[in-house]
């Protein structure tokens, strides 16, 4: 029987959402990774050495006739980078994987362009389920179409076509659930820290409630699952707080805004 030639998937960027990307198509065995980096560094060399992909530091450098490209780089550097690939495999697909920068961004050199959006936070040392990752795409053509689905549909069960405006949509919506959320937390880790004896005050005492909120939004409404002193008009509780936020003048108006939001979506909830 004849072995299977490997299809070539570039990587271009060697940052989080890239690293993820080259460690789970390689596990699937019929692709070979190779990875850009605008210049050598370890996070670069760790493709080579952990994950067995070659790696270039020079666009010269890049296989011109891969399958599939695919741009894994801050928004501000993706028309640039877009515009100085060569691609010369007239079946090529070159994609980005933002969820806030247009598909013609990509520009029109490459007859197939589309958007790889892994609506997910990924960190280098992290686990992730891909099957479990919705990808959002979007084509330039039904060609391009049907070779997103294709390859998404190996890593995810997940796959929904979505335009621009609703991608956005959905990015802002990630970044209030997950990166303000994180902020939150820091900001909690360090007002336990602040003049606390550490052996009594942990953040981790705090885990179960997290891992409890995540659920219980799981199984209903968020509206219905929101608790706490705004939400029951608890005004003493709330002065309380506010008092001890005294000293830090833009927490203490996070706090009150934030209540306010909490009352505002609770009597539009049950209007």
């Amino acid at each position: 029987m004849k072995k299977q030639t490997k299809q070539h998937i570039v990587i271009l960027g060697c940052g989080n959402v890239a690293w993820h990307l080259a460690k789970q198509f390689q596990t699937l065995k019929k692709y070979q990774i190779s990875v850009y980096n605008h210049q050598a560094n370890a996070s670069l060399k760790e493709f080579e050495s952990k994950l067995n992909c070659k790696t270039y530091d020079s666009y010269l450098e890049i296989e011109q006739q891969a399958a599939y490209y695919a741009i894994c780089i801050p928004d501000r550097l993706i028309k640039e980078v877009a515009a100085h690939i060569t691609i010369k495999n007239p079946n090529a697909l070159l994609f980005h994987c933002s969820g806030s920068s247009k598909i013609e961004d990509l520009g029109n050199r490459v007859h197939s362009t589309g958007v790889f959006y892994p609506l997910q936070t990924f960190s280098k040392g992290d686990e992730v389920d891909w099957k479990s990752i919705p990808v959002l795409i979007e084509a330039s053509s039904k060609e391009a179409d049907i070779k997103l689905h294709e390859l998404a549909y190996q890593i995810s069960r997940t796959v929904i076509s979505i335009d621009y405006r609703e991608r956005l949509k959905l990015h802002l919506a990630a970044v209030m659930v997950n990166n303000f959320t994180n902020a939150m937390y820091v900001s909690a880790l360090e007002l336990i820290n602040q003049d606390s004896n550490k052996q009594v005050l942990n953040f981790n005492l705090l885990l179960p409630l997290i891992q409890q909120s995540v659920l219980k939004i799981g199984k209903m409404d968020p509206r219905a699952a929101q608790t706490g002193p705004a939400k029951r008009s608890d005004e003493a509780v709330l002065k309380k707080h506010l008092q001890l936020l005294k000293e830090n003048d833009e927490l203490a108006k996070l706090y009150k805004q934030l209540s306010k939001l909490i009352v505002k979506q609770q009597k539009r909830y049950h209007a």
